[in-house]
């Protein structure tokens, strides 16, 4: 879609133009709507799904997914794979086997927000006035909506390779608290689901970013490359075909 500078859409922030436009392509009669889609769910499950971001259908050997409150508004989600990717063709190929290379989708905002979950929140909204019905609604939505999609070669990254080695020592699990000590009240809290491969091994973390936690870790690192993402070539989640 081609968005002109018309009428009072000039000077509008960007999103605030994508907005205007994903709402013009929003059903007329709301009575049109099928209460049985969840655009929610199925925006989680085809941009936010780390195993799409590589094709080949081998699972990642990390997974990120940061979900902001209660209601899991989708920020970022990052996948990383080991050697070559989809991209690596030809004389690349030869090459390729040592990288370690990550993706990421992000949710659009202008500037940085004053809480992460903003970002979510604000990707909903905005898909939320188009009203999709169906997954090929919601990724023509998803085309237009100035999702990040970005990529890079932690081993290119010198903060990133910092960080990751301190992740030798993370505790996927903890000792059950015998002692009736209160434990840390947290509400609405933001949460990260964090995966992690290793041969014929596989560990799982799902909690808030408390201090010291797989959660605070990866989202640490996530930081860590910000300065080393590069958008990506390789086609969109949404518009992988599962193998």
């Amino acid at each position: 879609m081609r968005l002109l500078c018309v009428m009072q859409l000039c000077g509008m922030p960007w999103l605030d133009i994508i907005a205007v436009a994903l709402a013009a392509v929003a059903p007329s009669n709301a009575q049109d709507a099928s209460p049985t889609y969840d655009f929610r769910d199925r925006t989680r499950a085809l941009a936010f799904d780390p195993s799409r971001f590589f094709s080949g259908g081998t699972e990642p050997v990390m997974s990120i997914r940061y979900k902001g409150d209660d209601f899991g508004y989708p920020v970022y989600a990052i996948a990383v794979q080991k050697g070559c990717t989809d991209a690596d063709l030809g004389e690349l190929h030869r090459t390729c086997g040592g990288r370690l290379i990550a993706r990421m989708i992000r949710s659009p905002y202008e500037g940085e927000p004053a809480r992460p979950r903003a970002r979510g929140q604000r990707l909903f909204n905005m898909i939320a006035q188009a009203k999709p019905q169906s997954d090929d609604a919601l990724r023509q939505l998803l085309d237009i909506t100035a999702i990040e999609w970005l990529e890079a070669d932690i081993r290119k990254c010198p903060t990133a390779m910092t960080h990751l080695a301190t992740g030798r020592d993370l505790k996927f699990s903890s000792f059950f608290d015998q002692s009736g000590d209160l434990e840390d009240i947290v509400l609405h809290a933001d949460t990260v689901s964090f995966e992690i491969s290793d041969y014929l091994m596989r560990s799982r973390y799902e909690g808030w970013l408390k201090p010291g936690s797989p959660a605070a870790w990866a989202n640490q690192l996530a930081s860590s490359l910000e300065t080393c993402w590069r958008p990506s070539t390789a086609s969109v989640p949404w518009r992988k075909v599962r193998q």
